[in-house]
């Protein structure tokens, strides 16, 4: 199986003066190359306002890779296809996959609702139904396929524009496209991900893991890619964990636990009291309700996996029996604050203590091998 963890997992900044930018970039940096010596992949996120390295997170990465051993990726979780002009994007990616030799993972999605999409100049709708992301990635595949002599082709997505003559250089690194993982809370996006031969985040957001696995697998096996293609699918498909603690003991994880989420709650009540709101991702939410609504609420913690070692395993095993095999963990505790010591804790005891149990299991090669939903 292959493990990667968030950087400042949902950061906020508790005071967020231009004075402060410099020493949270250095926590940011110093934190993803722990996460990396570890054994876990160092992923980003990709935000405005709200943090100092994440606006960038391409730039960020590429200055993060040599600081890292040579055999871990990268990754973003997600970037927000919208907010990009697609050439520039496809560009960057392509750059950033050259540089890695193929080791960068691009989750890709629609991003948070809100400021950001404002302050960009989206829709509102337009962004939050999902079309904005679709009609963005549906012509940053025309820009990967696009090769000189090619009948050149207009396109307008959002705001953004363009008439294609030549190809985008540089090409990417890894075949047909660098590594894309879709978010998929929607059952077309789901399913557009197999058809595109993409890996996708499975079980995300209140999402039937399962179910989204056994229909993602459906579909990509009706594809008919290449093996090739198949089996980068069934190595990068993701379990998202959103909130994790490990501790010696069941009864110390949820402690920490509870103490991790109640700074990171205040954090956010301070943030909104002093900003006025709080964004939150397009996700699912209760009828009648906003997504900003529902993370400003922990809607992200609620799910909470806590636990000794021996615990946390018995949960990642439901994910392996499902047949996923990348897991990306998003470990509980303010790394700048009071309760950091409660992510470096979790950090190393998953890494020393659960991660091995679980590095051996190869990738599944054929997307029915395990029947997850009985005919």
């Amino acid at each position: 199986m292959e493990f990667s963890a968030m950087t400042l997992n949902m950061f906020f900044p508790s005071n967020d003066s231009p004075e402060d930018d410099h020493h949270v970039i250095s926590l940011c940096t110093e934190q993803s190359i722990q996460i990396a010596e570890l054994g876990f992949n160092p992923w980003f996120t990709d935000h405005h306002f709200r943090g100092p390295w994440h606006s960038n997170p391409l730039q960020y990465a590429a200055y993060i890779v040599p600081q890292i051993p040579r055999d871990r990726y990268v990754g973003f979780g997600v970037l927000s296809a919208p907010f990009y002009h697609p050439v520039r994007l496809v560009e960057s990616m392509n750059l950033l996959d050259q540089m890695t030799e193929g080791r960068a993972l691009f989750g890709l999605g629609s991003g948070w609702s809100g400021t950001e999409a404002e302050a960009l100049g989206i829709d509102a709708e337009y962004h939050s139904s999902g079309r904005a992301a679709e009609d963005t990635l549906d012509v940053m595949l025309k820009l990967w396929k696009f090769r000189n002599g090619d009948t050149p082709f207009d396109f307008e997505v959002g705001g953004n524009r363009g008439h294609i003559k030549r190809r985008v250089m540089p090409a990417p690194y890894t075949n047909r496209h660098p590594k894309i993982i879709r978010t998929a809370t929607r059952q077309a996006s789901l399913l557009k991900a197999a058809k595109n031969g993409w890996p996708a985040f499975l079980g995300i957001f209140g999402s039937d893991m399962r179910q989204q696995a056994h229909d993602y697998r459906r579909a990509l096996a009706q594809a008919n890619h290449p093996q090739s293609v198949v089996e980068e699918c069934l190595r990068w498909c993701t379990a998202d964990w959103l909130a994790v603690v490990v501790a010696d003991t069941d009864e110390k994880a949820k402690q920490n636990a509870m103490l991790a989420q109640d700074e990171m709650m205040a954090i956010r009540r301070a943030y909104a009291g002093k900003h006025g709101r709080l964004d939150g991702p397009v996700m699912k939410a209760k009828p009648g309700e906003s997504p900003s609504a529902e993370y400003a609420k922990g809607g992200d913690l609620k799910g909470i996996i806590a636990g000794s070692p021996d615990t946390i395993a018995a949960e990642l095993q439901k994910v392996a029996d499902v047949g996923i095999n990348h897991l990306m963990l998003r470990f509980v505790g303010e790394w700048a604050g009071e309760t950091g010591h409660i992510c470096e804790t979790s950090l190393k005891l998953f890494a020393e203590e659960v991660m091995p149990r679980f590095r051996d299991i190869p990738p599944l090669r054929d997307p029915l091998a395990i029947e997850l939903i009985p005919a």
